[in-house]
């Protein structure tokens, strides 16, 4: 939806560059994924393998850096084809404090914003599971790499999940990037 319908009122605003507390909240989760998903990683592959694969071949040094960079425009860029999807408009991207972002001016309802939301996750998290098991064992740890990257960097997208199943019937949520509004229809007594 392009415009915000009549009647509605603004709700909620999700800030994480000037909301300290969100912003807290977010980086714990973030920190919180990574410890879990280094454990279930040493669990699954000892890292051993993956480094003297690495040390025989330095050139996946820079690889590994390079997949880390790359996957940063890669996972907005997937946020940015489903906004653009469900609105047909112009798709922001940019760079603010230490956060990558796809924003819109378009109004979303939740179901859309947690797709939305979600898509990097799902995509770049099929896609890679599916080239830890492809790729030989020493990429394992590189891949996986990528991937806790891929799920630690989506704790913003978790938060606002988490935070749309909150919100009351016909919502609309408005993610401009780094900031969030959310939008509900006037109460007959308002």
């Amino acid at each position: 939806m392009n415009r915000l319908p009549s009647g509605y009122r603004m709700i909620e605003s999700l800030d994480f560059v000037r909301n300290w507390k969100q912003m807290m909240i977010v980086f714990a989760l973030s920190i919180a994924i990574i410890a879990v998903m280094l454990a279930i990683g040493l669990i699954a592959k000892p890292i051993a393998v993956s480094w003297r694969f690495m040390i025989k071949h330095l050139w996946t040094f820079p690889v590994f850096l390079a997949m880390q960079i790359a996957y940063i425009p890669l996972h907005e860029m997937v946020h940015g084809v489903f906004m653009r999807l469900f609105s047909r408009k112009k798709v922001r991207y940019g760079f603010q404090l230490c956060y990558a972002y796809a924003g819109s001016d378009a109004y979303f309802t939740p179901l859309q914003h947690n797709l939305i939301a979600l898509a990097p996750l799902i995509v770049w998290g099929i896609v890679l599971a599916v080239l830890e098991r492809a790729l030989p064992e020493g990429w394992f740890w590189m891949l996986y790499g990528v991937q806790i990257a891929n799920v630690s960097g989506s704790a913003g997208d978790l938060y606002c999940v988490i935070k749309a199943l909150s919100y009351p019937r016909g919502a609309l949520i408005q993610d401009t990037g780094v900031k969030m509004h959310v939008f509900a229809p006037r109460l007959k007594e308002e």
